[in-house]
């Protein structure tokens, strides 16, 4: 099957089970080159199965993954190199300082060391972590931690991202910069894979957005259908993965109050 050449990431009829549970089931789906696109469902509906496959730490058991017109199953040594990973929950050694971790991470790619630090100082400030840069990671906050794995995403120069709940301890100034980091990824032609459960976010930076509800994808849209139309992804999450009698619920529970 020969790819468009603009296709960064393509999924076709993924299955993935643990213990004989679907996290996906036969789904297929493609990103574009220069596209943020954004993977909303609720919490166990696929996401983190989806971009753990894309990077690597999990094979579908059928169908296939293509990242950069290569597969999953066979050229992840490739598409590793090019592609920067924020995971849910990102374990970093804990008794090492945020500069000592990015240096180990150079040194494992191989890039040239000192030219990742400097780049590290500029983010550092942009992300208002510099005076924590020798400070061991235990001793840090959530935020902090986590701004430490965005910058190893960032300093490994990707073509590609992979974001899973990336403003997960993010505070407000920190979660603004994020954006504008994305932003401006993207106008250099950087694709974006954002899996969220948060659609604020999403509809300010996506221009592609994806529901994703019990392994399935259960809607598709693009940013003509929902730009300058606050609410309508809302509403038309609800009306695909949220309960229909959510309101009838709501109602009735203060109802109980009086």
């Amino acid at each position: 099957l020969q790819l468009h050449p603009y296709t960064m990431i393509e999924f076709r009829n993924v299955t993935k089970s643990y213990q004989a549970k679907a996290a996906l089931d036969s789904i297929s789906f493609s990103i574009e080159k220069g596209t943020a696109c954004g993977y909303i469902g609720p919490n166990g509906a696929g996401k983190t199965t989806s971009a753990r496959i894309i990077v690597g730490l999990e094979k579908p058991d059928l169908g296939d993954v293509t990242v950069l017109g290569k597969s999953v199953l066979s050229e992840m040594g490739y598409i590793k190199k090019r592609v920067g990973y924020v995971p849910e929950s990102p374990k970093l050694y804990e008794s090492l300082t945020p500069r000592e971790t990015i240096a180990m991470a150079s040194l494992l790619r191989k890039d040239r060391v000192s030219g990742i630090m400097n780049r590290l100082d500029l983010l550092s400030e942009i992300f208002l972590f510099k005076d924590t840069l020798h400070k061991p990671l235990h001793t840090l906050s959530k935020g902090t931690k986590q701004k430490v794995a965005i910058s190893l995403a960032l300093l490994s120069d990707p073509e590609i991202l992979i974001l899973d709940e990336p403003t997960d301890g993010l505070d407000v100034q920190a979660v603004s910069t994020l954006k504008q980091l994305i932003k401006s990824f993207i106008s250099r032609e950087g694709t974006v894979f954002y899996s969220s459960h948060l659609l604020d976010i999403v509809e300010g930076i996506c221009s592609k957005v994806l529901f994703i509800d019990k392994g399935k994808i259960a809607g598709e849209y693009l940013e003509k259908d929902f730009v300058n139309r606050r609410g309508y992804l809302e509403q038309e999450l609800t009306e695909h993965i949220g309960a229909k009698n959510e309101q009838q619920l709501i109602d009735e529970f203060f109802g109980h109050a009086d």
